[in-house]
């Protein structure tokens, strides 16, 4: 009795081959389908104020439903937030969720308090709805000699979400 020839082994690593890359192609596909944002940012000189930049590499649209600046807390995978930012270009320089498109990217100006500056140490925490809200794996921001202070933020065109209004008739 004759055990496989090497063309029905050429045959059969050939097959689970292409079965792998079609399984590898079949889940890239999958993840690329949906909203997924890339955050990053950077800081001005004088720690005034943050740029965020926010790209959605995917095909479908989501909402940013909160931006916040933190700063590591006490204990590990704990953040204290940081109060009285000013997000430059909402209206009354607060925060208001914002959809995002497929494949579009927005700019965010975060001014710290008045009169004071972001610790060395802040990060960019982003709630898109999931689970965990995104926090920025870097530790530093990269450093720009940019006045980020005065600049505005660049939405999409119409993506700020009104509140809900109720019809009171």
């Amino acid at each position: 009795m004759a055990g496989p020839s090497i063309t029905d082994w050429i045959s059969a690593v050939s097959t689970a081959g292409l079965g792998v890359l079609g399984a590898f192609v079949t889940v890239w596909q999958w993840r690329r389908t949906g909203f997924s944002p890339k955050i990053s940012g950077r800081i001005e000189k004088s720690h005034r104020a943050i740029e965020v930049q926010i790209v959605n590499i995917g095909r479908a649209g989501g909402n940013i439903n909160q931006i916040d600046i933190v700063t590591p807390g006490q204990k590990r995978k704990e953040y204290d937030v940081v109060d009285n930012v000013r997000f430059k270009g909402f209206p009354d320089e607060t925060f208001r969720p914002i959809a995002l498109p497929a494949m579009a990217s927005m700019l965010v100006i975060i001014r710290a308090p008045a009169g004071h500056a972001f610790a060395p140490k802040v990060r960019i925490a982003v709630d898109v709805g999931a689970p965990r809200p995104k926090i920025s794996r870097r530790r530093r921001f990269r450093s720009t000699d940019l006045g980020l202070a005065g600049l505005p933020s660049i939405l999409p065109p119409g993506t700020l979400l009104e509140p809900a209004t109720r019809n009171t008739t």
